[in-house]
Formats: C-alpha cells, sequence, structure tokens
C-alpha cells in the first residue's frame, strides 16, 4: 500500500482528521443530484449548516440509549 493511501486511511484518526472524508459527495454525484460546480456548491453549503446539527442529534440518541447499529446505519 502506498504512503499517500496510509494517510487518506489514517487521516480520520488522527485527532485533527476527517479531511478526507467527502461528507457523502460521492453519493450525490452518484444519484444525479450533484453535476456542476453550482450543485457542488448548494451541496456545500447544506453539508456547512447541518453536519453540526445531525452530528449533534445522533450524539443524543446515543446518549440516550439508541441501538449503536441503528445509528451508524442513520
Amino acid at each position: 500500500m502506498s504512503r499517500a493511501a496510509l494517510l487518506v486511511l489514517a487521516d480520520g484518526r488522527f485527532p485533527s482528521g476527517g479531511h478526507a472524508h467527502s461528507g457523502g459527495a460521492e453519493a450525490a454525484v452518484t444519484a444525479g443530484r450533484v453535476h456542476d460546480v453550482a450543485t457542488l456548491r448548494e451541496f456545500c453549503r447544506g453539508r456547512l449548516h447541518t453536519s453540526g446539527l445531525v452530528a449533534a442529534g445522533l450524539a443524543a440518541a446515543a446518549a440516550t440509549g439508541y441501538d449503536p447499529l441503528l445509528l451508524e446505519e442513520a
């Protein structure tokens, strides 16, 4: 495995990591929701405005005892 591949795999495990994660951009492209610069801009804007709320909701659900496997799927 190349050094670059190892860094991408390890990125999310570093304290400041997560930079290699697309936040679902590949799935949005596959689904046809992102297909040019304008739709990519809107996708990124939506992620910016909702990622904290989604993470907080999932953390609250985990703290109250919801099944971790169901939360991972969500």
